[in-house]
């Protein structure tokens, strides 16, 4: 866990390095229950997310998949009654697949963000920042269509998030203490708060009448959205003090998000760290434990049903997978996601070997795996057959 602690004001307003615990002040301010503040007329709650819950997802993995080959944009149903996966490529580089989606006026290019994840930034020394999010804060402005804020909740499902402290954090937590998080009251209902990055914090701590009575600690994305579900609060505001430059997910929208993520957020979390020499194995080894998703086309307008793959220039074909619903909504090509079981994956691979493997989140940053980082998958449908 990063810790800092607001001081008192000195020349440059500076943070403390997280790193650097033991330069932590204790707070003179006794704490309580939470640090409140009363919410800013523009952060009103009134963001009602849903995108038809995620688009029907069901809680239980899809059937079998038996899969195709197809040079057409999509396939119909399979001998076993489970969609095949289409085809829908156009590709413009050579290392990562790029797709079009069925009805679209405009070939759509893939990744929608960039391939590779952001370059790791501290807007203040020694704080990481989430980079994904807080770029994709930068584009969200009054009147943001739910597809936009949903994909601002997309990125953040990665790395962590701050949140503010009443008092010295670091000493509620070696004395085994909740820690007094700081919340934001609108009439009865309350909201947590979350931040992007330590600079987000800081600009938030300014509103504050005593700045030097506040803390923060830096925890997992998914262990916040848990505080706030099992927490009474309303929702959780991210970056409250950066309007337009921020955003409200209702509780309800977050309790989706969890049922249907990995607590761990493994695959993307090695999607959106660096590329290391041993990044595709590891990816691969965690494509063997967790559950994925596949985009599943209705096939409205041609009364083909489909689930998406991909395709290099030189042919090689790959699976589209994601690891969260929102990953495959934020394509915008109106698929439904299904869940996709390790042993499902190993069997189509084992199966159609002239699948050269699979590409991960493609909607950015993603990551294309080939069958020979893929053993760990390959040998589930081994074992069970043995």
């Amino acid at each position: 866990m990063a810790l800092f602690s607001r001081r008192k004001k000195s020349a440059d307003d500076s943070v403390t390095d997280p790193t650097e615990t033991e330069n932590v002040e204790a707070s003179d301010e006794s704490t309580q229950d939470a640090a409140t503040e009363t919410a800013p007329e523009a952060v009103a709650p009134t963001i009602g997310i849903s995108v038809q819950a995620f688009r029907g997802v069901g809680a239980q993995a899809g059937p079998e998949v038996s899969l195709t080959e197809t040079d057409a944009p999509t396939a119909g149903p399979t001998a076993g009654g489970a969609p095949a996966p289409t085809a829908p490529v156009a590709p413009t580089g050579s290392a990562v697949p790029q797709a079009q989606p069925a009805q679209a006026a405009a070939e759509r290019r893939l990744p929608l963000a960039a391939a590779m994840p952001p370059e790791q930034t501290e807007t203040v020394a020694g704080m990481k920042d989430n980079v994904l999010l807080r770029e994709a804060l930068t584009e969200i402005e009054k009147g943001a269509t739910n597809e936009q804020l949903l994909g601002v909740l997309r990125q953040a499902l990665q790395g962590h998030l701050y949140i503010r402290v009443n008092g010295d954090a670091r000493a509620q937590i070696s004395e085994g203490k909740p820690l007094s998080v700081a919340v934001v009251r609108d009439g009865e209902r309350q909201f947590m708060l979350g931040f992007s990055s330590a600079a987000a914090v800081r600009d938030s701590v300014q509103l504050e009448k005593d700045p030097t009575a506040t803390s923060a600690v830096a925890q997992p994305v998914t262990s916040v959205l848990q505080q706030v579900v099992s927490g009474e609060f309303a929702g959780l505001i991210v970056d409250n003090a950066s309007a337009p430059h921020r955003v409200v997910f209702p509780t309800e929208l977050l309790q989706k998000t969890l049922e249907q993520a990995d607590v761990d957020m493994t695959v993307k979390s090695i999607v959106a760290s660096p590329r290391q020499q041993d990044s595709a194995v590891k990816l691969g080894e965690a494509l063997a434990a967790k559950r994925m998703w596949v985009a599943v086309n209705d096939g409205a307008g041609t009364g083909q049903v489909g689930i998406a793959e991909a395709q290099t220039p030189d042919g090689k074909r790959f699976l589209q997978l994601f690891s969260h619903p929102l990953e495959v909504i934020a394509l915008g090509r109106g698929d439904r996601p299904l869940p996709f079981e390790p042993l499902q994956l190993s069997k189509l691979l084992s199966t159609h070997s002239e699948m050269a493997g699979v590409i991960v989140d493609p909607a950015g940053p993603t990551m294309v795996i080939e069958r020979d980082s893929l053993s760990a998958v390959l040998i589930l449908d081994i074992d069970i057959d043995d």
